[in-house]
């Protein structure tokens, strides 16, 4: 293999960490500001429209997740990442034209929904294609950076937010700036062979493709996979961490009189510690994985979901006010800190176990489906946080996210006891087609 070959997979997988990153921070841009926003709007103070918008946001990302997923599986995904990523970056830019008032509300709800477009071509494309970049046995580890792209997103959009001028509005104008010019670097990409990373160089020397595409009959045999079921339905797990990430800004300030650049630093040490915790249980997802244990990223991905709970719940109730904020903080940052480092089981495992059982043609879409069901709990997170917190106080909207946490393990209970005889049926499939192909 040549070198520039070697070095593809590497500057591919930057680019999609920058597209994902930036999309990811726009939607964490309103959470610094909630209470500013809601009074440029005309709200004085009530969050609830908020939530409704970022309700509607996730809704029709999802819807267009379902259409794109199915469409990624089916023709070039380097055009539908390209368009979408183009969809995005425009109107982010936009929005430092919306007005004061309700009519400023409408159209950052009109814009809000059609970065949302953008946003759902994208990201089943991406994963798709990093199905394709990265070998079967490090695939935590290469979805890991999928996930980590994420997180840096929120960084980013809650950093700009807090940080970047006094105007709510330019750190949309700045991300969609840098999105645009990311965008047109994507037509350098070179679509890789749906082959995978692990059969692509053996076979493509030989003039080898694999020719196979969805069909509207798959869908029926996608969903005859009882693990595909639970991994698709289960939005439960998105709640928790939408609500947090909406209300933590204000929750910090209401509840422990924090203001937003203090509660940025402690974010910040906060997602560290989910970007440490992803990359660690990635590598032990594989390494476990490649020694034959097929439960591997299943089991992380439920320990994952499980462990965080008495750390976020202890971590919630803690009192601390300024002046007198030790040793109260420190132990908040460490509880959460820890919590959500053992949460980082989750998100490489998760993905990597959609990829381990489907066919590369049906990823795309599989993802799409167990995306749109994410972003029902991601929109319902908001909305049910900023409506407990409106009614209950903001401590109460942030303790309703351990009450979802609760209900996550039981989805992933029916994953564990049949992932491994549906891993071992697709695996082989795929080496009965890659026979046929080489004959």
């Amino acid at each position: 293999m040549s070198d520039n070959s070697k070095k593809f997979p590497v500057l591919s997988i930057i680019l999609f960490i920058l597209i994902i990153t930036l999309i990811n921070s726009v939607q964490n841009m309103i959470s610094p500001n909630l209470l500013t926003i809601s009074s440029y709007f005309g709200f004085g103070g009530d969050t609830a429209p908020l939530g409704f918008l970022t309700f509607n946001f996730m809704l029709f990302t999802g819807i267009t997740m379902l259409i794109f997923g199915y469409l990624a599986d089916k023709i070039v995904r380097k055009w539908i990442v390209f368009i979408g990523s183009l969809i995005f970056s425009l109107f982010s830019s936009i929005v430092i034209l919306i007005p004061e008032g309700i009519e400023g509300y409408r159209l950052f709800f009109l814009i809000t929904i059609l970065t949302g477009i953008g946003y759902g071509a994208v990201i089943p494309s991406i994963f798709s294609l990093m199905g394709d970049l990265v070998s079967k046995d490090e695939r935590a580890k290469g979805f890991s950076f999928f996930s980590i792209a994420s997180l840096f997103g929120t960084v980013l959009g809650t950093g700009m937010a807090s940080f970047i001028g006094e105007d709510w509005r330019f750190p949309f104008f700045i991300v969609g700036l840098i999105g645009l010019i990311g965008t047109f670097f994507f037509l350098l990409f070179k679509e890789p062979s749906r082959l995978g990373m692990d059969q692509s160089i053996l076979l493509q020397k030989d003039g080898i493709e694999y020719t196979y595409r969805i069909r509207i009959s798959d869908i029926k045999t996608i969903f005859q996979k009882k693990s595909n079921i639970w991994l698709v339905v289960n939005f439960v797990d998105t709640i928790p961490t939408g609500i947090i990430l909406t209300l933590l800004f204000a929750y910090m300030e209401v509840f422990h009189g924090i203001n937003d650049e203090d509660t940025s630093l402690f974010l910040v040490v906060i997602i560290l510690s989910i970007v440490v915790g992803t990359i660690f249980f990635g590598y032990i997802g594989d390494n476990w994985f490649k020694k034959g244990n097929k439960k591997a990223r299943v089991l992380l991905a439920l320990f994952g979901n499980i462990a965080p709970i008495p750390f976020l719940f202890i971590g919630l109730i803690i009192p601390f006010q300024p002046p007198n904020i030790f040793p109260g903080v420190l132990i908040w940052i460490i509880l959460f800190s820890i919590g959500m480092f053992t949460n980082g089981a989750v998100s490489g495992n998760w993905y990597a176990s959609v990829a381990d059982l489907n066919l590369p043609e049906n990823r795309g879409t599989v993802i799409a489906a167990a995306n749109f069901f994410d972003i029902i709990g991601r929109a319902l997170g908001p909305l049910i946080g900023t409506i407990i917190a409106d009614t209950f106080g903001f401590l109460m909207g942030m303790m309703t996210s351990i009450f979802a946490w609760l209900l996550i393990p039981f989805f992933w209970i029916p994953i564990l006891r049949n992932a491994v005889k549906e891993i071992e049926g697709t695996e082989e499939i795929f080496n009965k087609r890659i026979v046929k192909l080489q004959q």
